[in-house]
């Protein structure tokens, strides 16, 4: 019974969010700078820091799940990856490797 009830305990209690190193944020802009940790995490097993980007939370899952594959490609280089997120459609946006 003990046993039964600690497995249902904790696939329950939901696991807490990585948080990204670095994030500017401006109105309507935010750039989000990734570690090398991270990068490696989101990169080869899919775990997508969550900034406090605010009302920007969507933008940066749809770029994060979007350039996973970009990613892959800065980590094999040994490079960190960031984001430019805004809310302006006719903004740039994407993901860019920078060295860390």
């Amino acid at each position: 019974m003990f046993v039964v009830a600690a497995i249902t305990a904790a696939i329950l209690v939901p696991a807490s969010p990585a948080s990204a190193a670095s994030v500017y944020c401006g109105w309507p802009r935010c750039t989000v700078y990734l570690t090398k940790s991270e990068t490696n995490a989101y990169a080869y097993h899919g775990v997508i820091p969550q900034p406090n980007v605010g009302l920007l939370g969507s933008v940066w899952y749809i770029a994060a799940m979007a350039h996973r594959g970009f990613a892959i490609q800065y980590a094999n280089q040994g490079k960190c990856v960031g984001f430019n997120l805004s809310a302006v459609p006719w903004e740039s946006q994407g993901m860019f490797g920078y060295r860390c």
